[in-house]
């Protein structure tokens, strides 16, 4: 990347070594608080000594950049999570009405509108639980197989944890989708006469 006449060539460790013949040379990067003062930089410019190369670059900003990237990635996730919400919101109430006539003629046999709204809350949870699952089981392997890839092998010391806030959130999410999606169309039902959810096509 030219800069003000200079060629930047960014290269592996191997190729640095091939093109250049030196093979003890090291990159040793220093991110400072944002109340670091004068003093402190002097302090490991003085600690570094006159055989290493000091560079600060410290009005060489990046907090917009990265400010950007998360409003896009958050972004992102914010429309992926008002699909699955409305997916399984939309897949409890289709299943609902394909069954109605059954929740009428339950009704009809004595079954009281909390045991209707406990049978929809268990299909709706029981949804939600293999859900999570099945998310679990197949995203948590390529979440570690992406961070290894893109972070752990230019970073060797960066290692995959589980993201457990992460988890916990989703999971809450999830199910208080899942209440949502099963409420509404029990209280629906509730509210229909016995002889109109028998009927109901």
């Amino acid at each position: 990347m030219p800069e003000k006449g200079r060629l930047t060539l960014i290269t592996s460790g191997e190729t640095f070594t091939r093109l250049t013949g030196v093979a003890d040379y090291s990159l040793l990067m220093v991110q400072l608080r944002s109340d670091a003062t004068e003093e402190d930089v002097a302090a490991i410019r003085s600690a570094a000594g006159s055989e290493v190369i000091f560079s600060d670059k410290r009005e060489q900003s990046t907090s917009g950049t990265y400010l950007a990237f998360v409003v896009c990635v958050y972004g992102f996730l914010s429309i992926i999570a008002l699909v699955t919400m409305l997916n399984i919101i939309n897949s409890i109430s289709m299943s609902v009405s394909a069954r109605i006539r059954q929740y009428g003629h339950m009704r009809a046999a004595g079954m009281d509108g909390r045991q209707i709204t406990g049978m929809i809350a268990a299909e709706a949870f029981t949804y939600a639980f293999w859900g999570c699952a099945a998310g679990c089981a197949l995203g948590l392997p390529f979440s570690r197989l992406l961070y290894d890839f893109l972070i752990t092998a230019h970073f060797p010391y960066a290692a995959w944890t589980l993201p457990v806030r992460r988890l916990t959130v989703i999971v809450l999410f999830v199910l208080l989708s899942a209440a949502l999606a099963a409420f509404a169309p029990a209280g629906r039902i509730r509210r229909m006469a016995v002889t109109e959810t028998i009927n109901e096509l």
